[in-house]
């Protein structure tokens, strides 16, 4: 492929960022793509894109092949998309005698202590969902028959063969683990839910919501520390936020701001944007670290690569650096040195019951994914098995309302579940060569950015063997949940 065309594609690809920087910052009401769309239409074109994938006889091609095709079906459906979260954006619900933003009512569901309350919150956000539901399923309808009138038996052997990860195997390893910590998870789940006196019996998602909130450990994560803790853990790997100007930290509170922390790589990697709007609290610091680890990453790619090997590939890696960074919350090292808090038991163990919640719930969510997609349409009988797949693995009520909404594209919950294993292994590599004080050593830093700069152009299973593995291997990811918190 022309130089031009990575030239367009990469311009391409920071408008998109910029659109959803802005909207999800809260600095516009609403996501606006068609006119991005339609000024670079001639990129994404049915026979630009079948083109593409005729030409995959290279690793970069083959990223920017991949990038042109889910790009080519985010055009067929970006009218359904833009209604679907300009909808969300501007939706609220009454509460407590006043209109609140759907999005900030996500946010308090997980602060709200009194049950009551916390169901009926929560009752009202899923009758927004649900309101919602016919566009994500004329959505889901049109992105499968766009991806058989490419040729492709499916949207599971489309994914797969453009991301190159068997989906049946990987659904098959986390079924093992799934499997495995089992009886972990309900030993986990009886006490977190005892210590939030739930009675297990009536135990829902959204008690779930409230006790992976954690108010109980919110005052040892301050809100007035959240950036010095985070600029105090990249001073110690030799890469403090004021000697990285491509970082650009958005901490404005806006009412319509994402809850949560995220980043744009508008450009990588000149201008990257970490975004929060600080509370405070365990959920806080953690989704901060997380997408630190994103900025971090695309920060520290080396610029001269091409644009394929510095914004495109195997999103499993980015997302390892990010768990990477989130799980030093989760440190007893980094709780005495950064955060100054003793690392009490009863938080250390949160932390596990956390990390299970997450990893049972996507590997439910990989299975009911290739499920949804193996179907024409969406209809009643795969809300039924949405609420049967997460109900088994999650040991509690699920609603079906949100069958269609807790749904990524392209599989995303596999890269999640592929960075989960890679991260296991490069903390491991980090504590072997640098001790658990990794965090604080320059020399684990120069490690890291040595990594970071090689951006996206190897896979995480080619990565995890640059470490000394043979892959990606789920058996140190078991133990290292079925091992006792330090």
């Amino acid at each position: 492929m022309s130089p031009a065309y990575e030239r367009e594609a990469e311009s391409f690809f920071g408008e998109l960022e910029e659109e959803y920087y802005q909207n999800g910052a809260g600095l516009k009401d609403t996501l606006d793509l068609s006119d991005i769309y339609a000024k670079y239409d001639h990129l994404f074109d049915r026979a630009t894109v079948e083109g593409l994938l005729a030409r995959r006889d290279s690793k970069d091609k083959r990223y920017l092949a991949e990038f042109a095709a889910f790009q080519y079906l985010d055009n067929c459906v970006r009218a359904l998309t833009e209604e679907i979260t300009n909808a969300e954006t501007q939706a609220s619900l009454d509460w407590d005698g006043r209109s609140t933003p759907y999005r900030l009512a996500l946010s308090l569901l997980a602060r709200e202590p009194d049950r009551a309350r916390r169901r009926e919150l929560h009752r009202r956000l899923l009758a927004i969902t649900e309101q919602h539901n016919p566009l994500r399923a004329d959505r889901f309808a049109r992105v499968h028959g766009e991806v058989r009138a490419l040729g492709f038996d499916g949207y599971e052997s489309f994914c797969q063969d453009l991301i190159e990860v068997d989906l049946a195997a990987l659904a098959a390893q986390i079924a093992g683990l799934l499997e495995r910590t089992k009886a972990l998870w309900q030993e986990e789940l009886a006490a977190a839910l005892s210590d939030g006196k739930i009675p297990r019996e009536e135990a829902d998602v959204a008690d779930l919501r409230y006790l992976l909130g954690a108010p109980q450990f919110d005052a040892l994560f301050p809100k007035e520390r959240l950036l010095s803790a985070l600029d105090e853990t990249l001073s110690g790997l030799g890469a403090p936020l004021d000697a990285q100007p491509n970082i650009h930290l958005d901490t404005e509170e806006r009412p319509r701001k994402s809850p949560r922390a995220f980043c744009s790589a508008v450009r990588v990697p000149s201008d990257v944007r970490l975004v929060i709007m600080p509370r405070g609290g365990r959920e806080d610091y953690n989704s901060l670290f997380h997408e630190a680890g994103h900025a971090l990453h695309f920060a520290y790619t080396d610029p001269s690569a091409p644009f394929a090997f510095r914004c495109l590939g195997d999103y499993s890696v980015t997302e390892s650096y990010a768990f990477l960074l989130n799980m030093l919350t989760r440190s007893p090292a980094w709780l005495q040195d950064v955060a100054r808090v003793k690392p009490d038991p009863p938080y250390l163990r949160f932390g596990r019951f956390y990390q299970l919640y997450y990893l049972r719930r996507y590997g439910a969510k990989l299975t009911y994914e290739r499920e949804l997609h193996a179907a024409h349409r969406p209809g009643p009988a795969l809300a039924d098995r949405y609420v049967k797949l997460l109900g088994d693995a999650m040991s509690v009520e699920i609603p079906g309302a949100t069958h269609l909404s807790d749904v990524d594209d392209r599989f995303y919950c596999a890269c999640y579940l592929r960075a989960w294993v890679l991260e296991v292994q490069l903390r491991s590599k980090l504590v072997s060569e640098f001790g658990d004080r990794w965090f604080a050593r320059p020399d684990a830093g120069d490690y890291l950015r040595g990594l970071w700069r090689l951006g996206q152009e190897f896979t995480a299973d080619e990565l995890a063997r640059r470490l000394g593995y043979s892959g990606l291997d789920v058996d140190l990811l078991i133990a290292d949940l079925l091992a006792a918190p330090a």
